[in-house]
Parts: structure tokens; sequence; C-alpha cells
């Protein structure tokens, strides 16, 4: 058995070595440095000083120099012995040493005389101060990620309880890459952008490129720690500017370890949502969860201090029913055309609501409803009550599964090898399948996700001063949206062409329903990266030099169909009320109907970065550190040319485009003459990030450090950055139309463009869409980085407590945002053709009826584009057009305060508090994929958008806490009171700051994504309401609707962005486990856990449906009658129970 097994992870190490291309910095390891002097302060050179990896046996010896300093570098983690020798004087030998990822701890030694036969013996934990590292940095450790309660055990949630990090859960990993339980999460770490935290595995790149977030890391049984360390940072870190997170899977060792786990949720011990649906007899109903999440780990030697395996699975299965979803459908009532009730002000938040023309006192004749309404109100769910209020549940079965393989070899004491492997399935059934044929859940689509990670590294010691690193990466994902088949467009008379027969998209807002949903139907990803780095250290006396290489390349494929089976919205501006709209066939919606083919995208990207750090001991009190990275930004390759530029000078001089023949003037494309090959952007050769540190020791005992550092870091785009690019003629040719006069049924009636599905493969001759909606990409694009800055005073105030204060400040320049290059003009009232011809219905009555006016504006909106005003036979096909520019800037300043006690006598502590505040432009297109018209509001003004950071809380504490009951020597206080231990952890941050919208284009200007990121004007300070909770809907009033006005049509409103602060969070988790020793090293363990313990009321944000959660951006319009309420909770409290078998 042994040979079998010594064969099989041999073979695995092989594969791994051979196959793996890819890898990123020494992030994986930490160093030992120090001095060694005799009793009466004399230096000692020529000294051995080895380190001992004590749970394998890995031993690194290197002599001290003249100075008599000592550096042991690129260490694996784990506890050490550390042993010196000198000819004359008695042996030392230090335990207690746990070397932690990324760490450098200093160890200073004294030789006293004497034979070296005999030894000096000292037991002395690490010291907690870091006097050389540069940034601002905090360990996750081992015991903490075992212990905490960890809601879905995600690792990567552990990150909030760090120094500086805010949350950003609308930016998690959305339907387009790796979701789930496991998946990526968005942080914004010291005022960094949510995509620019840069995570490595084993020392190899983590990240996801397809939104730059994380890729899953191993489960808490597989995971020895990580490191997260934030503002200016060594030049060994670079392709994010954010933060660096450093995570070591677990090795084996040379004693055989591992675990059985499993943890049981069950929805009859769980606290229920408050607003989840109600029985018969008014109690609320439970989400009828039922979780098992079960594994296994095992690692122990293949050879006794030599090779070493370790392995780990973790599969989880969780059933659940939420009923907290909210949906307004028509009642039988309004079908027989009677309104009176749903307009009343016990269905709008107290307002009365009188409907406009076709309406009469709030009635209509029922025959002229819209048929193809009649026939989707048919399959609806019936109301819950007059209001045509459905609570309804959206079942959500999924299966995840982890396996997590590594191998470990130390061929001999210069060199050594490892390879490990990682998969993460992901699937979840399509909710509509369970769902008992409730259209309203066809919101939600399925999922079938892989992901993969092989990472392979070898160390090689070239001399006691010269130690080179490499590692090798491939990362893998495999993104599988799928959806149900129901009806079409077509099956409900709906006169479009389904490229999904049995599948349609319908958003009904606000106080209205979706059908199905763009970006949770059938779609494809699939995203490769590969890179290779090197890290090679050299020691000369008293500097240590660094110098390294890092090479990756990264591939996405991505199909999808999120407007193909053509986007019909439906809005409230002609009667006022959606419902109203969606009776008589009004697509009244910001958008209407969006139309595209199925939108591809093929593309690959280079990233290169070469970096050299001197770390110089400039004397036994002064560290300094002086680095440069440099990184140019090659642009991402297109392959399938899918990509375009503007330009207005071609544009007005009638220059065309020679690769398309019927392309308007002003583009072009790859091909034709000076478009940079298939990227539509130039190289940026100049980027160099300086790195200088500063680290001071006052007293020269270790005991305290005084450390500063500045960097310049740069940020890079995403996979999915040019995604909705190819929506643009000549490839998705989609179509916007606004306010159809042919409405619901027929909406291409009378409308300004043609039905133009199924549109033709892209070919030189293909005719070109009119008003098609162009993004632009700039050929000399700068590239986004960061000036960082930070000083940190730290004191270890015992062997276990240390303090520390600190500030960090940053300024991030060149963001990458959008502006508007063909807005329409709000004075014109009159639309023509292209002959100059009034158009039938073309003259808007600036001076009639407000809401038939913005209908008529926005029906005529491509008409009154500057482009078509100018040239109509060319302008008429463009209709929005946005550029990129990257002139966003951002600041953030921040005061860190933590407090921590490391594992000792029982009593574990960490606490950090944050006091910060960013201040700058928007956050831009970095983070996801860019949309039109989610930019500049006023492109002669970028300024009038600056505001709050999306990610600014103003206060930030956490608190995680461990405490555990002794072994007494008494056999009935053992029994009873051994074994113990209790962990917690409290979380409370300030709120988000919110915008207030109009809910619908009252600019006028015809930017379809506009109307929630125009603002309103804000005409009192005294927003906040009274908190009262409405009878009617539930909710909470948060916010004053009178404290704020609609701005006059035509223009902008004056409130600044992101200026009311939402409200805050706190919460509570707790652990507790009793562990039963059995025979030698065998224990069970049992366990429970409560999430949000305390059970308190976690309000979401005003705007936010129960249905997304804090997943979604609030949507404070306010034209919506339940504006300013808080009609949201976040979870309950909720038990887990587990079962575990240690060995």
């Amino acid at each position: 058995m042994h040979v079998v097994l010594r064969g099989l992870f041999g073979s695995l190490l092989l594969l791994l070595l051979t196959s793996a291309i890819a890898s990123a910095q020494q992030g994986s390891t930490g160093q030992i440095s120090g001095t060694v002097k005799d009793t009466s302060g004399g230096v000692m050179p020529g000294a051995d000083v080895s380190a001992t990896q004590i749970e394998t046996g890995f031993k690194r010896t290197v002599v001290t120099d003249d100075a008599g300093a000592y550096t042991l570098t690129n260490l694996p983690v784990g506890p050490y012995k550390l042993d010196c020798t000198l000819q004359g004087f008695k042996s030392y030998s230090r335990t207690g040493i746990v070397l932690q990822v990324n760490s450098s701890p200093t160890i200073n030694i004294e030789l006293s005389l004497g034979a070296v036969e005999e030894t000096v013996l000292v037991q002395a934990e690490s010291p907690m101060i870091e006097t050389r590292n540069m940034g601002v940095g905090q360990v996750m450790d081992n015991k903490r990620i075992q212990e905490l309660p960890l809601n879905g055990r995600n690792p990567a949630d552990l990150l909030q309880y760090l120094p500086a990090a805010v949350p950003q859960p609308q930016l998690n990993a959305s339907s387009r890459s790796f979701g789930g339980a496991q998946g990526g999460l968005a942080y914004a770490i010291a005022g960094g952008q949510s995509y620019g935290v840069a995570y490595l595995l084993d020392g190899a790149t983590h990240n996801n490129p397809y939104d730059n977030l994380n890729l899953p890391l191993p489960f808490p049984d597989a995971l020895q720690e990580f490191r997260v360390e934030t503002s200016a940072l060594t030049a060994q870190n670079g392709m994010h500017s954010g933060a660096a997170v450093n995570a070591v899977t677990k090795s084996g060792t040379n004693q055989l370890h591992g675990d059985l786990f499993e943890f049981l949720r069950h929805h009859s011990v769980n606290a229920t949502n408050p607003f989840n649906a109600k029985k018969a007899d008014g109690t609320r109903r439970d989400d009828g969860l039922k979780r098992h999440q079960y594994g296994v780990t095992m690692g122990g030697p293949i050879r006794t201090d030599q090779v070493f395996f370790f392995g780990g699975y973790q599969g989880t299965n969780s059933r659940q029913v939420p009923s907290d979803n909210r949906a307004f459908v028509p009642t039988p009532q309004m079908l027989a055309g009677d309104f009176t009730t749903f307009a009343s002000p016990a269905c709008n938040g107290g307002r009365q609501v009188t409907l406009s023309a076709p309406f009469d006192n709030n009635r209509i004749d029922p025959r002229q409803f819209s048929p193809a309404a009649l026939a989707i109100s048919s399959k609806l769910p019936r109301a819950d009550d007059a209001c045509g209020l459905v609570q309804y549940a959206l079942p959500l079965n999924t299966d995840e599964s982890q396996t997590v393989g590594k191998v470990d070899y130390q061929s001999s004491a210069r060199q050594s090898v490892f390879g490990r492997y990682m998969a993460t399935k992901f699937f979840q059934q399509s909710p509509y399948e369970t769902s008992g044929g409730n259209l309203l859940t066809t919101r939600q689509g399925g999922r079938d996700n892989l992901a993969q990670s092989m990472t392979a590294g070898h160390n090689y010691v070239l001399s006691s001063t010269a130690v080179n690193a490499a590692r090798f990466a491939f990362n893998r994902t495999s993104i599988h949206r799928t959806n149900s088949d129901f009806f079409g467009a077509q099956d409900v008379g709906i006169n479009i062409y389904d490229y999904m027969p049995k599948y349609m998209l319908l958003n009904v807002t606000p106080n209205g329903f979706q059908i199905g949903g763009g970006t949770e139907n059938e779609a494809r990803f699939k995203t490769n990266t590969y890179q290779v780095s090197d890290d090679l250290t050299l020691i000369h006396g008293a500097h240590q030099f660094v110098v390294g290489g890092n090479w990756a390349l990264w591939t996405s494929f991505s199909t999808a169909n999120v407007r193909s089976p053509g986007q019909l919205t439906v809005g409230n501006t002609v009667t006022g009320l959606a419902l109203g709209d969606f009776l008589t066939g009004r697509l009244s919606g910001a958008s209407g109907l969006q139309q595209s083919a199925p939108n591809f995208l093929e593309m690959k990207q280079t990233y290169v970065a070469f970096y050299a750090q001197d770390t110089w001991r400039a004397s036994p009190r002064v560290t300094m550190n002086f680095g440069a990275r440099w990184e140019p930004f090659l642009p991402q390759q297109i392959t399938n040319n899918a990509v375009y530029n503007f330009d207005l000078t071609r544009f007005q001089q009638g220059v065309k485009s020679t690769v398309y023949k019927n392309a308007p003037a002003g583009l072009y494309y790859p091909g034709d003459a000076g478009f940079p090959t298939q990227a539509g952007q130039r190289p940026v050769w100049t980027n160099i990030g300086p790195r200088v540190g500063l680290s001071w020791d006052p007293t020269g005992g270790g005991k305290t450090s005084v450390r500063a550092s500045y960097g310049r870091s740069f940020d890079f785009v995403n996979a999915q950055f040019h995604l909705n690019t190819s929506n643009a003629p000549p490839w998705g040719d989609e179509i916007r139309i606004n306010n159809p006069p042919g409405g619901l049924d027929n909406p291409f009636v009378g409308a300004t463009q043609p039905n133009i599905f199924p549109t033709p493969t892209a070919s030189p001759d293909v005719v070109f869409t009119t008003f098609g909606p162009y993004l632009s990409l700039n050929y000399d694009m700068k590239t986004p980085y960061v000036d960082l800055w930070n000083i940190t005073v730290e004191r270890q105030l015992s062997t276990s407590w240390v303090v520390s204060a600190g500030y960090v400040g940053s300024h991030t320049s060149n963001i990458l945002e959008t502006t508007p290059l063909n807005n329409a003009i709000p004075t014109v009232t009159v639309a023509r053709d292209v002959n100059g011809n009034v158009l039938p219905n073309g003259t808007c009555n600036p001076n009639g009826p407000a809401a038939a006016f913005q209908t008529c504006m926005t029906q005529f909106v491509n008409q009154r584009r500057p482009f078509y005003l100018a040239n109509p036979a060319v302008g008429q096909y463009y209709g929005a057009l946005d550029a990129y520019v990257t002139d966003g800037t951002q600041h953030y300043n921040g005061m860190l305060l933590t407090i921590g006690r490391r594992s000792a006598r029982g009593l574990t502590v960490n606490a950090n508090y944050t006091l910060s505040h960013c201040f700058g432009s928007p956050e831009g297109g970095g983070a996801a994929t860019a949309n039109l018209g989610t930019g500049y509001n006023d492109p002669n003004n970028p300024h009038f958008d600056d505001g709050n950071c999306t990610s600014d809380r103003r206060h930030v504490f956490t608190l995680t806490a461990g405490a555990e009951t002794p072994q007494f020597t008494g056999r009935a206080v053992r029994a009873v009171a051994s074994g113990w231990r209790l962990f917690g952890s409290f979380r409370a941050i300030s709120g988000p700051f919110l915008n207030v919208t109009p809910g619908s284009d009252r600019a006028l200007n015809g930017q379809v994504a506009m109307a929630s990121t125009q603002r309103v004007n804000q005409i009192s300070d005294d927003v906040y309401a009274d908190n009262s909770i409405d009878p009617i809907t539930g909710g909470r009033r948060f916010l004053r609707p009178s404290a704020f006005a609609q701005p006059a049509l035509g223009s902008l409103g004056t409130m600044q962005r992101n200026s009311i602060e939402g409200i805050g969070s706190r919460n509570v988790d707790i652990s507790l486990t009793r562990a039963f020793h059995l025979a030698g090293s065998h224990i069970v363990e049992f366990r429970a856990e409560a999430f949000n313990a305390l059970n308190w009321f976690q309000w979401l944000q005003p705007g936010q449906a129960q249905a997304s959660g804090p997943l979604a951006v609030p949507n404070l319009a306010l034209s919506s009658a339940t504006f300013g309420q808080i009609l949201a909770a976040g979870d309950p409290r909720i038990l887990q129970f587990a079962l575990k078998y240690v060995f």
C-alpha cells in the first residue's frame, strides 16, 4: 500500500510540474532574520544559524556575515526551532517560533562562552512586531480560521474582520463568474477599488481575471492561514493596487493527521425573516432550509522528512424555499378595468394616484387592454390582496463540492518542489423547475460551474546568500448559466423575433413584476489563466536584494443572450402606475424595447512585470526598503474583432471604415488604417511604480516599531470589460426603442427603427442598423494607478498583547469612466425625418401635461441627438454613444487602531477600528461589464458627479475572540469542564451613502441607464423619517419623500452623489465547541454555531428588494410608491450544528 501511495502521489506531482504553466510572487513563505552577539554585545561573524521546521524536518542553514547578521529566506510557514553554533561558545537552541505567511520576525541571538557541546535552550514565542515589512497587514491564523463561526465556510468572508476592509456585496461574483457559497467576494480595502485586491494561493495568482475577484479558496479545514496587506507594499506585490491576500494550503507532515466533519442546518431551529409571507394563522413562513456540509481531510508522510501529501474534500447540499419575495400583479378588479383600489393611498404609501389617459376616474374599458398583456396576466399567480401583492417562494436547490490535493517534496537540503490541484463545482437548479409553474420564479436561472486551479513551485538554494523561487500555475473557470423554458414573446402575441423561442424578458417597474432575466438565461463563459514567475533573493552584507519577473496570459470566451429574447420594459410614465401602463400595452420604461443578437466575445491579454527591491539594514534599529516595479499595460486583444473606435473628426469629415463599407462615418475597426491591432488601444510602456519604506525600532528591543512607506501601484481592467461591445452593429445590432407607438404587442409598428432580426452575420457588406448604441475606446487610454502612503506605530505590551495605531492615505488617478458624446438635446421639441419633414406626432408640447410631454420626448429621443441634427443622413446611424475616458480620481484617508492577543493560556483576541473617508469620482467601469449611460451625467462637468465613494463607511469596528478551558487534572472536573471552546465575532459598520434618483429620464437626454444615475433636488436638510412601520407594506419609513423634489424636465437634479447616509449594521456570530479526547491524538468534537446570534433586525437599505438582498444596488426612485421605505432584511438568527472527528 505504501508503494502504491508513493506511486500515486509521485505521478500527481509529475503531472502538476509538467502541465501547469504559471504563477505569482513568493507570498506563501516567510523569513527569519536577526543578529548574533556575545554577552558583551559584540557581533559574531561566522556563526552557523539554522531553522528547522518541526513538523516536516525541513532545514535551512546560513552563516552570519561580518556584522553578525543572518537572514533565512523563503521558509515554509509553520513551527520552527532556531539553532546557532560557533566554536568557543555554547550552542543556542530556541523553540516556540511560529512563522506565518509573509512574515519576517527579527530574532536576535546571544551566545555565551563555553563548549559547543553545551546547549542553551530558550522557549519563547515569535516576536509580534514587524520591524522590516512595508505596508499595513494582519494574519488570519489557522486557529481563527478553524474556530470562528463562518457562515457558509468561505474563508474569504473572514477578510471583513481585518483592518480597513469594507465588503461590497453588490459587486460580488455575478452570474457570469463563479458565484455560490465559495464564490468571489468584493472588498474595498483602505480606499482601494473592489477589483483591486490581489489574491495569491501558495505563492501563485488566484484571481479570476473575468471580474478580478478571488477564485474559490480552500475550505477552512484545508487552509493553513492567510495574510492581508494593504497600502504601500514592496515591489514584489503588483497586478492590483488595493491589497494583497496571501493564502497557504495545508501540507502534510511527518505525522498522519486529518479530520472528518458534518455541519447541519434545519429551518425548524432558525428564526424567520420578518418579511416572509404569512400563513393562515398570521405567523411567518420559514424558508424550509435543509443544509448538509460534510468532508474529510488527510495529510501525512509518503517518505519521512522528504515527501508529504495532503488531500481534502468538502461537499454541500442545500435545499431552501425562501418566501420573502414580493411582486405586484393585476387583480381581478384591475382586469375588469377598475383601478380605484390599486390607485388608492392604501396601495401607494399613503398617496392617492390619479391615472392619466386612457383612464377616466381610475377606470378603463377592459377592451382597451393589450391582448399580449392579458395573455401574460392569465399565466401569473393570483394576488394575495386587493393591492395585487404576491409574496412567493423562490426554490433554491444547490450542490457544491471542492477537492484539494497537495504534494511537497524536499529533494535535498538545497531543493524543494510542490504541486497543488483544486477543483470547485457549483450546481444550482433553475427555480422554475420546482416552483409548481410560478412564472415569477423565472427571474432566477440555474448554474453549472467549475473552477480549477493547479500550481507547482520550485525553491532552489543557490548558496547561503542566494535563493531562487519559481512558481507555475494554471487556473480555469467554466461557467454555464441555464434557464427553464416556459413561453416566448410570440407565444403571447408579441410581434418580435424569438432567438430563444420558449423564453422572454419582461420587467414591469416600479411596483410590478419581472419575467425572465437577461443575466439569468442561457450563457457560457470560459476563462483560462497561465502564469509563471520567478524571484531571486540575494543577501549581500546589510542588503537583501530581490529581483523577479511575472508573466501571465489569460483568455476569455463568452456567449450570452442578455438581450437576444428582447428586453421589454414597462414603466409608469404614461398612466402613472406601472401595472396601468402594462395592461394598456405601453412600453414606457427607460428603454422600452432593447434587442440584439446573441453577444459573443473572444479575448486574450498578456501581463508582464519586472521588479527589483532592496531591503537595507541601515543600522540595528533602522531598516529601509527601496524598489520599483515595471508593469506595462498590454491591452486586451479581441480576437473576434468586436471592438471599434469613434472619432468626431472622422465623423465631421465623412471618413469611413474600409473594413465595413456600410459603417457610418467616424467608426474604425481592426484592419482600418491606424487602428491598433485587435485591441483598439495602444500599449502603455511607462508604468513604473516606485516603492520606498522605513522601519524604525526606537528602543532596539524589538518591542516597538514605527513604519512608514510610500508606493505607486497600478490596476487593470477585467476580462468581461468588452462583453457589451459586441452588442453594437455589425455584431449584435442592438436596437433601442423608447415608447414605441405599437406598444407591447407590436413594438416595431410606427417605430423609427425597423425590425432587423434575425440579423445577418457580420461581413464587409453588412448593412448597419439605424440608431445603434456604441461604447467607444480611445486609442490612448491611461492606466489607473494609486499613490499610497502610511505610517504605523506598533507596540508589543507583553509576550501576547500588541497594539498599533496608523494612518493610511491614498490618491487614485485615471479611474476608468465613460462620458456621453451624443446625448439628446432637451430643448429640441420637434422630431423630423432625414428629409427634414416633421414625423407623425413628432411635435412635443412643453406647455401641455408633463407626462405626455415626457412620453413624447422619450419616443423621439434619437431625432433629438446632436449627430442626427447636424447630419441626419449619417447621424441616423448613431443612437446613444459613450466614450471611455480615464480622468476619474478618488481620495482616501483613514485611521486604523488595532489591539490583539495571540492565543495564549486559552485566550485569543483581535479588535480593529477604522475611521475613514473616501471621496471622488464614480467607481467607473473597471469593476464589471461597462454599460451605456452609467457614466458622467454632465459631459462638460465631470466633477458634477463627485461624491462619497460607494465603499465609504465612516466607522468600521470588528472584534474576534476566543476562550478555551484548560485540561483539568481532576477526573470529575475534567469530565465536566475541560475541552470547551467559545469563539465569536462582532462587527459594526456605519451605513453606505445613497443616491435619490428621479425614476425616469427627467433630464430628457436619452441616456438609457441615466434614470438610475440622475439625481433629484434636495429641498430640506431634514431627510430622515420617523422610522415608523407602514401598516400596509410592513416597511420601515427611513427617508422623507417631502425632503426631495423632482428636477424640472430637461434639467439635472442638484443633489450631490452619495450624500445621504444609509442605515448601518451590526452582527454577532458565536460558536461553542466541546472536544472529547480519546486515545492518542484522536478527538471527537461537538459544535454549535449561531449566526446573528442575538437575532438583531438586519435592515437592508431603502430601495433594496428582498429578492436580491444586500447584493442589489439600492434603487431609491422618488417616483416609487414606497420611496424611502426599507422593505427587506438580512438573515435572521441561523443555527448550525456540527460533528467532527480529528486525528
